[in-house]
């Protein structure tokens, strides 16, 4: 009775989890199976929920998954559940009976089910830092955590690692949130892991000491060289929608969310521009208003086509489309296409120049960026 008693309770608090996620889980219905299949790898309260609604759902990819995650799965519980759920299906006319080669071929999942490993990221700040964490259940002891802080242009800044309880892990990121309004969302663990890979490298390529224990932390989790993947956000929102819309133009809104109030873009980028700014205001041609304005926006408008690209192009990308899955993992749905059309943008070298649609957040965050500095110029004189 105590066992069945603790599979329902993790069954519940997965279906909670997918609750939060946006799942409508008590109606479950055959075309949000791709959606489910999404957090297939969270932990093993999500992986049991998820087969409990696919068992639910009397369609086809529903016992196509299923037959599949029968095949992979290792974990005893999630491996019971998957055989309830077939024997759901079985008996509203849908049979697993079908020999191997009948089966359809499916995608390998981007989640394996075993081990249990879970990734999770915090929000980027405004020099590009990223908490990243890796968990890994531990026989009789906990979680083995592996957490590093890592920065786009500096690399893997931190590391550490301890083995500690789950409530443990909930109230350090109950902590983190509390203290800087900061939550850390759910994330692939290869993704978390690629991260924290290739800071490691940035890091060790620039010599930087300190971080001589990260090969051997991070060994408990994946001994081999992560393999490139896309990022997790392009699976989640559909990128085509997002460029036929009118996302370009109202990415400006992004300024106002809590998490970007304190982004300015790094000296170093805005220097060449700042200076632009300096001469202009210095400059012995007697310029009305309008010819002030516009010089300044001749300026603004070559700042965003040289920052944004190359690259410094590639690092803000990979930021917003960190962002992006932020804020879809933080129900902000709206935020989430805004940011990722910043990001398609820059990816694809479409920076509002003269004749194209501005990209309002971008000449946002670099006319903020050169207000702060000359003001710091100004306290300083």
């Amino acid at each position: 009775m105590a066992k069945k008693k603790r599979h329902e309770e993790e069954l519940e608090r997965g279906l909670e989890k997918l609750r939060e996620y946006g799942i409508p889980v008590d109606e479950p219905s055959a075309d949000l199976i791709d959606t489910i299949k999404s957090h297939l790898g969270k932990g093993r309260e999500t992986d049991l929920a998820i087969v409990f609604l696919l068992g639910r759902v009397a369609a086809p990819p529903a016992l196509d998954t299923l037959t599949h995650l029968e095949r992979v799965a290792s974990d005893k519980e999630v491996q019971r559940e998957i055989r309830r759920a077939l024997y759901k299906l079985a008996q509203k006319g849908f049979s697993a009976g079908r020999s191997e080669t009948e089966r359809p071929s499916l995608p390998k999942p981007t989640l394996s089910l075993g081990p249990e490993i879970e990734g999770y990221l915090s929000s980027v700040d405004g020099t590009g830092g990223r908490l990243v964490w890796l968990a890994k259940p531990q026989a009789g002891s906990g979680l083995q955590l592996l957490q590093g802080m890592v920065s786009d242009r500096e690399g893997l800044v931190r590391v550490g690692g301890t083995i500690m309880r789950r409530k443990g892990l909930r109230q350090m990121a109950q902590d983190i949130k509390e203290r800087h309004g900061v939550t850390m969302i759910s994330v692939p663990w290869e993704y978390a892991d690629q991260i924290l890979y290739q800071g490691y490298e940035k890091a060790k390529a620039f010599g930087r000491s300190g971080l001589e224990d990260f090969t051997s932390l991070r060994s408990l989790f994946n001994p081999v060289k992560p393999k490139p993947s896309s990022h997790p956000v392009h699976g989640r929102l559909k990128s085509d929608e997002v460029r036929s819309g009118a996302w370009r133009e109202l990415s400006r809104r992004l300024l106002d969310e809590p998490e970007f109030r304190l982004w300015i873009l790094d000296e170093d980028w805005m220097k060449p521009y700042l200076d632009q700014v300096q001469e202009a205001h210095e400059s012995r041609l007697v310029l009305n208003e309008a010819q002030k304005e516009e010089r300044l926006a001749a300026v603004v408008r070559s700042a965003v086509s040289e920052i944004f690209s190359g690259e410094n192009g590639s690092i803000f990308q990979r930021r917003m489309e960190d962002m992006a899955l932020y804020f879809l993992e933080t129900q902000r749905e709206e935020s989430a296409k805004l940011a990722l059309a910043v990001a398609l943008a820059i990816n694809e070298g479409d920076l509002g120049g003269l004749g194209s649609l501005d990209i309002t957040f971008l000449t946002g965050l670099v006319q903020k960026s050169l207000a702060f500095y000359l003001s710091q110029a100004k306290e300083k004189a």
